[in-house]
């Protein structure tokens, strides 16, 4: 056994008390009685070492899928979870910002195959505002109250994105646009002809 017994009673010397940092005492319910055997007092230590990371991560599991709070390296299992591991941008952006995608992953479905929603993952993978992303495709609707007589809107395959990119400072147009493309064609059916420019702000 390492070091002094550990004592719960009152008044017990300094050294001789439980670390304060453990999560769960299993001598704290048991009758006062046993708090004067010292085997009773080393057993439940070593239960308290034992236990005790496994008593604080139950607790703080809430945190844990909080991506805001969670640790650097559970982020990645909340990305697989929400599917925002398949994000192209993901690998260069900065630790706060793959946060918010993750936090925004099961949000971002609802949205996911209209003109907003394509916008929001090119400006996610392209590090740039939404308000920076524009989007210009023919996607229409016709209705009609006799049935056969609604006509077809014009179809035009070409889905054009244009990224404006910030000017302060020196970008590289060609991967911000490699890495829109990516997002893009994540979100687009297959028919569609994708095209991006970038120009600077």
């Amino acid at each position: 056994m390492r070091g002094p017994v550990p004592d719960a009673r009152p008044g017990a010397p300094a050294g001789q008390g439980f670390p304060a940092s453990a999560a769960y005492r299993t001598s704290g319910p048991v009758p006062a009685l046993f708090h004067d055997d010292p085997l009773f007092l080393g057993l439940c230590a070593a239960f308290d070492e034992l236990l005790g990371p496994l008593v604080t991560a139950l607790d703080c599991f809430a945190a844990y899928l909080d991506p805001s709070l969670a640790p650097d390296d559970f982020v990645a299992w909340l990305a697989a979870l929400v599917g925002a591991d398949a994000d192209p941008g993901a690998a260069w952006q900065p630790e706060p910002r793959r946060r918010a995608v993750v936090a925004g992953a099961v949000r971002g479905y609802r949205a996911r195959g209209t003109a907003t929603g394509l916008r929001d993952a090119v400006a996610a993978a392209a590090g740039v505002p939404p308000g920076q992303v524009t989007v210009a495709e023919s996607g229409a609707v016709t209705w009609s109250a006799t049935p056969g007589a609604a006509a077809s809107p014009p179809f035009d395959p070409v889905v054009t994105i244009t990224i404006v990119v910030p000017g302060d400072h020196d970008h590289d147009h060609d991967a911000i646009a490699a890495r829109a493309r990516a997002a893009a064609e994540l979100a687009l059916p297959v028919f569609a002809q994708l095209r991006i420019e970038t120009v600077s702000q």
